[in-house]
This record gives structure tokens, C-alpha cells and sequence, in this order.
């Protein structure tokens, strides 16, 4: 009897050592805390389904039309679930722009098939400048290109699982120039390049995100080739090292005045370039992104317990009630612009090269565009301010702000710097298109993007403390 209980107690003191032993030695394999979050990610082809003929968004075309598809189109979704059922959805969609009724058709579409309120759905357009041309939502590709938008989402709601996700940011040089500066150096306000990483509960990558402020515009309005521009390149690369079934999308920033390195008034006029808008210049630029994101990647720290809040609402944005110029002296500046560019062409290769040309026909195109303003300005001397949405997206200590139309990298930097948040980014064309929203001081500047301007100067401030109020109302929830 006494035999058995001592043998009994080496059986049972042996498995305890072997239990400890290998817990010990597998317990880094073993999560430490389990996320109480869930996460998905999702994407759909957006490319018009009849691509050759359809109308392309970005520049004055004219009466051309695409001729193909270089690489396709898509909608790109990250949904987030905390852990007391408040769920987010960011959407990042390669067009130049979406006008409100259309992201309210989206966003009304994504409530009613996830459950997802309307107001916590975040949609950001990547400004690409070789996109479609949606046409109204009772269009045949508007209601293609809505439903495809809402599937993205649809698929990141039903592939979420318990997960992780975690934020990072560095600097880019390099790829994004500031057009408005390119006199004197060029350089971009604001280099932030923000990462975002998701994992599923174990560690596996879903998704990589990267979000920067720079116009997807390295081909011109000669390309007729449907393109997702230099964030393709940067898609590809990602994928093909880290894996081509993780989703890699790009979320556009403040963007206004952040080009690939070239002049928004030779853009639109279609200067010839020497050979580099091409896609192989394109490809070049990416790759700056895909170095950047790659390096960051690996040290990029996910958490499975974010506290996930949501704010939306319309803010009243002033229209500009006076201009440089009046209409007479615009329309005076057009007819003597319009003999000069005619007396010029005629010496063309004799006299003068074609970049001298290109001079006088920015002249011209900048003396249009002040005819059409100088006259809306005066026949309607007291407009009624721009209603315009905005949202605030938090998880844990990082926050996204959405901007709407194509605002200023300064106005970025400077709400970033104001905000509590050190992970603070922001989700550019990410509401009603209304044109440029440059800063106050740029107005004394002149040029394409202020003079094109619907907004008055005082727009700058209304922007930022916008901004900072849907911050603090993401903040005081529940504390």
C-alpha cells in the first residue's frame, strides 16, 4: 500500500515537472492576452467595367477618353470592432474625387449590410489623376462603382476575426514636392509617411496601409490608361515581399500643394516634360514609398485592446467674396494673352523652344481661369458659406481626421502639432469636392491653385479648429 502512494506521487510529480517544462519553452508561442477587438480588411476592382470610351477624371481632357486599363482600379476597406461593438470602417478608393451624395449613397449602403453606423464610415479618395469619371449615382458605372465601394467594406466586416493593429510613421523625401515652392526648393511641408499594420490574433499580417499627402498625377493628361499612378508601383512591391494575399492599400493626405515634382500650371497645360510622366518614372517614385514602408514595417508594435470612437458632422466654410481681379481686367488680360500665345506659336523653333511656348500658354489658361471666377464673384457678392463633412476616427492613442476637398499640407502639419495625439494623421479628399483650400497666406501668392479657389482665406482656421473639435469629441467619450 505504501509502495503504490509513493509511486503514485513520482507519476504525478513527473507530469507536473513535464507540464512546467513545456510551458516554459512554448510559452512565447502562447498570446499573452488574447485581443478583445476585431479587425478585417477587404478590396474590390472599381475599373469601369467598359473601359475603352469612358471619360477620365484629373485633367481637361477634352473630348479624348481612355483607350484601356495599365493596371486596375480598386476600392480598399479596414474595419475595426472594439470590444464593446463599436466598429469603424476606412475606405480608401482610387478616383480622383467622390461628391457627397455618392459617399452617402456608400456609406448608407455599408450600414444596412454590416450594421456599421453612417457616421463611422470614412471614406478617402486617393486623388489618382488617371481615374474615371463616376457620373451620378443613377449613372450605369455610378451605380457600378457604388456597389464595388460597399463590397470592399462588406468583405472586411465578414473576414473580421480577433486581431491586432498597430501605427507608425516616418519621414519621405523625395517623392512628394511642393508645387507651389518649386522656385525656391520645392520641398514638401509635410513629409509624414503613417503606417498601419494589422494582424489576426496570432500575429499573421492582413493588411499594411501607408498614408501620405502627395497627388497621384506622375502621368499627364496624354496618358489615357486607367492607373492608380505611382501608389500602384508601391502596392505591387509591398505585396510581392510581404505577401500577395495581404491587402496593401494607400490613404491620400493633405495633398493640395504636394505634387510628384511638377507644376500644377504646366500640368494643365499639358507641357511636354522631357520624357519622365511616364510609367516608368511612376514606377520610380513608388518604390520611394515601398523602401520607406518595408524598413518601417517590422518594428511597427500591434495591440488587440483599442478603445474605438467615431465623431461626424458639417462645418460651414466661407466663400471667397473678393478676387485679384475684376472681370474687365480678366477679360482684357484673356484677349491680349490670347494675341501673345498666337504671335509666339508663329516662332516656335526660330526664336523660341517649346518651353518658352509653354510660358504664354499658362499665361492664357491662368487668364481663363480668372475670366470664370472674376465673374461668379461678382454676380453673386454674398454667397452662402460651403457645407462640407468631416469625421474623426479613433482607435486607442491614434487618431485620423478627414479633410475634405484638396487641402494645403500647412494646414496638416498644423493640426497634427495642435492635436494630443502624437499619432495624429489625416485622410485627405475624403469629402465633398469643392476645389483647392489653400492657406491664408498663399492668397497673396496668386496662381492656378488660389485663384481657382472657391474658398475665402479664413477657410485655413475653420479647417484646424475643425479639426481639433472632432478630436476632443472622440476624446470625452466615455471618460
Amino acid at each position: 500500500m505504501v509502495y503504490r502512494k509513493k509511486s503514485s506521487f513520482r507519476i504525478i510529480t513527473a507530469l507536473v515537472t513535464l507540464i512546467i517544462f513545456v510551458c516554459g519553452k512554448y510559452a512565447s508561442a502562447i498570446p499573452r492576452s488574447l485581443p478583445v477587438m476585431k479587425v478585417g480588411v477587404g478590396e474590390a476592382v472599381i475599373t469601369p467595367p467598359n473601359p475603352i470610351g469612358h471619360a477620365m477624371a484629373g485633367y481637361n481632357r477634352g473630348t479624348t477618353t481612355s483607350t484601356g486599363i495599365h493596371d486596375n482600379l480598386y476600392a480598399r476597406s479596414i474595419v475595426v470592432e472594439g470590444a464593446d461593438g463599436v466598429s469603424i470602417v476606412m475606405m480608401t478608393v482610387a478616383v480622383v474625387n467622390i461628391f457627397e451624395p455618392l459617399m452617402d449613397k456608400i456609406r448608407a449602403g455599408v450600414e444596412k449590410q454590416t450594421g456599421i453606423p453612417f457616421k463611422n464610415v470614412a471614406i478617402s479618395s486617393t486623388h489618382t489623376h488617371s481615374g474615371p469619371v463616376i457620373g451620378n449615382a443613377d449613372s450605369s458605372y455610378g451605380q457600378f462603382f457604388i456597389s464595388r465601394c460597399i463590397e470592399s467594406a462588406v468583405q472586411a466586416w465578414k473576414s473580421r476575426v480577433p486581431g491586432k493593429i498597430g501605427f507608425g510613421s516616418t519621414e519621405i523625401f523625395g517623392l512628394a514636392m511642393n508645387d507651389r515652392s518649386m522656385n525656391h526648393g520645392g520641398m514638401t511641408a509635410d513629409p509624414q509617411a503613417g503606417v498601419i499594420k494589422i494582424e489576426d490574433s496570432r500575429g499573421k499580417l492582413m493588411g499594411v496601409f501607408f498614408n501620405y499627402g502627395c497627388h497621384p498625377s506622375t502621368l499627364d493628361l496624354h496618358n489615357l490608361l486607367f492607373s492608380e499612378d505611382w501608389p500602384f508601383y508601391s502596392i505591387k512591391e509591398i505585396k510581392g515581399r510581404i505577401g500577395t494575399k495581404v491587402v496593401v492599400g494607400f490613404f491620400q493626405s493633405a495633398q493640395g500643394d504636394a505634387k510628384v515634382g511638377y507644376q500644377a500650371e504646366l500640368s494643365a497645360v499639358g507641357a511636354n516634360m522631357n520624357g519622365v510622366r511616364t510609367f516608368e518614372y511612376a514606377e520610380k517614385k513608388g518604390r520611394i514609398m515601398t523602401d520607406a514602408v518595408l524598413r518601417l514595417l517590422p518594428s511597427i508594435k500591434t495591440a488587440g485592446n483599442l478603445e474605438v470612437r467615431a465623431t461626424y458632422d458639417h462645418f460651414n466654410f466661407p466663400r471667397r467674396t473678393t478676387y485679384p481681379y475684376t472681370h474687365a481686367e480678366a477679360l482684357l488680360w484673356q484677349k491680349e494673352a490670347t494675341v501673345k500665345l498666337a504671335e509666339k506659336e508663329k516662332l516656335l523653333g526660330i526664336t523660341i523652344g517649346p518651353r518658352m511656348l509653354d510660358t504664354y500658354k499658362v499665361d492664357l489658361w491662368l487668364a481663363n481661369q480668372a475670366v470664370t471666377k472674376s465673374m461668379l464673384i461678382e454676380s453673386n457678392p454674398h454667397p452662402a458659406p460651403i457645407s462640407m463633412p468631416m469625421q474623426a476616427i479613433r482607435l486607442g492613442n491614434t487618431v485620423f481626421v478627414t479633410f475634405p476637398s484638396e487641402v494645403f499640407t500647412e494646414i496638416a502639419v498644423t493640426v497634427k502639432k495642435q492635436s494630443p495625439y502624437k499619432n495624429t494623421f489625416i485622410l485627405g479628399v475624403a469629402g465633398d469636392f469643392g476645389g483647392y483650400l489653400p492657406t491664408a497666406d498663399e492668397y497673396l501668392e496668386q496662381g492656378y491653385a488660389v485663384n481657382g479657389s472657391p474658398f475665402a482665406p479664413e477657410c485655413e482656421q475653420v479647417m484646424i479648429k475643425a479639426s481639433h473639435e472632432l478630436i476632443k469629441r472622440v476624446s470625452a467619450v466615455n471618460k
